[in-house]
């Protein structure tokens, strides 16, 4: 029934979980609103552990999330958004701050704090993978249930967290500093995604203008 309703309204449901996504989706929806205005987009924030499940049983035509939560989900097909990697983030009494960039080995020195795997699902433990694939066990001291709290411990306890390379820090520069890591294993990419199965004419409207912008 909400999908016939879809259809008939021309409405296409976006689901996200982070301020990166977004920053990802806006550029191309300018062009998307004027070349479809009578299209309407609704825009749902959303764990980015229940992105994949959400979209899954069909409560969503498109989701925006890093490309960990789609891996192993035949019926979900994907386009990158942006590619990019991941920084060490740490605050101005951490010895590495004054770092331009630093080796795995210096990193993997000090504790780290990372969101929690109940809010961010499987890519708290690509992070994981990520690490050991650098040759490293991660020594996770704390997790943070949202990224205030993520930064919160990084400042406080001197922990070093991993932030996307397009994540804006805001009123926090002088506080907090993001590194570049060499050769790290700590790479990303934000896609959108959808059901392969999906029928709604809107989304692939949507998907051409993506395709077409990229």
């Amino acid at each position: 029934m909400y999908r016939r309703l879809r259809l008939a309204n021309k409405l296409l449901s976006i689901e996200y979980a982070a301020f990166t996504d977004i920053q990802s989706l806006l550029k191309f929806i300018p062009s998307f609103k004027e070349n479809h205005p009578k299209i309407k987009l609704e825009l749902n924030k959303v764990l980015l552990k229940d992105i994949a499940e959400y979209l899954q049983k069909g409560i969503y035509d498109v989701a925006v999330a890093f490309d960990s939560e789609f891996k192993g989900k035949e019926e979900i097909l994907t386009h990158t958004l942006y590619s990019g990697r991941y920084y060490a983030a740490v605050s101005k009494q951490h010895p590495l701050f004054c770092c331009e960039s630093i080796s795995k080995d210096e990193l993997y020195k000090y504790p780290l704090v990372m969101l929690n795997p109940m809010v961010i699902g499987d890519s708290y433990y690509l992070m994981i993978q990520h690490a050991m694939e650098d040759g490293y066990q991660p020594n996770i001291l704390r997790t943070a249930d949202d990224v205030e709290t993520k930064l919160f411990y990084i400042i406080t306890e001197n922990l070093i967290g991993f932030f996307p390379d397009n994540y804006d820090l805001a009123d926090l520069k002088e506080e907090v500093r993001f590194i570049p890591i060499h050769d790290s294993h700590h790479t990303f990419k934000i896609e959108i995604g959808y059901l392969k199965n999906n029928s709604n004419p809107a989304l692939y409207s949507f998907l051409h203008q993506i395709q077409n912008s990229i």
